[in-house]
């Protein structure tokens, strides 16, 4: 996860070795995320909340809202707000078409900065609506 097909720490220019250290506990932290999503994918009971924080609920069901397909199995079947339910929605944001194999980790490495940054813009939508 932090090297090669992940996060490509070994390709990182750090001359200190403690930037490199910091470097290291941030990816080890994305990292752990990715990990938890690809664990949740067939059905956690675990909340979102271990992941995202509460308010970023209801903006994550608005997006993969239109994620979803026509046929049953392009539907989120997972319950709103567990890290099932999110996890469809970053597998889908990464790429992912519902069918054939379960989404892995690099999938869902890939939908993590894709969920993270329609967030961030309904977060500045939000605010900016609000001034």
């Amino acid at each position: 996860m932090l090297k090669s097909d992940g996060l490509k720490l070994e390709e990182s220019q750090m001359a200190s070795g403690e930037k490199l250290f910091k470097l290291a506990a941030m990816a080890l932290g994305a990292a752990v995320r990715i990990i938890q999503l690809r664990d949740a994918r067939d059905g956690s009971e675990r909340p979102a909340t271990d992941v995202i924080d509460a308010g970023q609920i209801e903006p994550a069901a608005m997006i993969g809202k239109t994620l979803e397909g026509r046929t049953q199995r392009q539907k989120n079947p997972h319950e709103k707000g567990s890290l099932a339910w999110l996890a469809w929605i970053v597998a889908r944001l990464g790429g992912w078409n519902c069918y054939y194999k379960p989404p892995g980790p690099k999938t869902m490495a890939r939908g993590w900065p894709q969920l993270t940054t329609m967030l961030k813009g309904v977060a500045i939508a939000t605010k900016t609506q609000n001034v």
